[in-house]
């Protein structure tokens, strides 16, 4: 491999770009974000047409925020577990006599 890895946005603009290149080969003949009459009602290239005109800033932005909601996610999922030491609020009660 003798690409440089890029930005986030850099890496993603790639990825769009292979997924365009393979739904070319792969739908030969058939529109695909081409800006034609049918593309127009066509959810898919509503959204490619969407995704071009993102900027990389964006993107970046975008990656951003989704790592810190997940990050957020793992920290509230991991707090009861550490908090009390058990994330369970069953507490056993010794029924023994004696």
């Amino acid at each position: 491999m003798s690409e440089q890895v890029g930005s986030a946005a850099e890496e993603a603009a790639r990825l769009l770009s292979a997924v365009q290149e393979w739904a070319r080969t792969r739908f030969d003949g058939e529109h695909l974000a081409t800006g034609g009459a049918e593309c127009q009602v066509c959810p898919v290239c509503q959204g490619i047409a969407l995704l071009r005109q993102v900027k990389p800033e964006t993107t970046e932005h975008l990656l951003d925020a989704v790592a810190s909601f997940v990050a957020a996610l793992k920290s509230a999922v991991a707090a009861p577990a550490t908090a009390g030491g058990s994330s369970s609020r069953v507490e056993p009660i010794d029924i023994r006599e004696g």
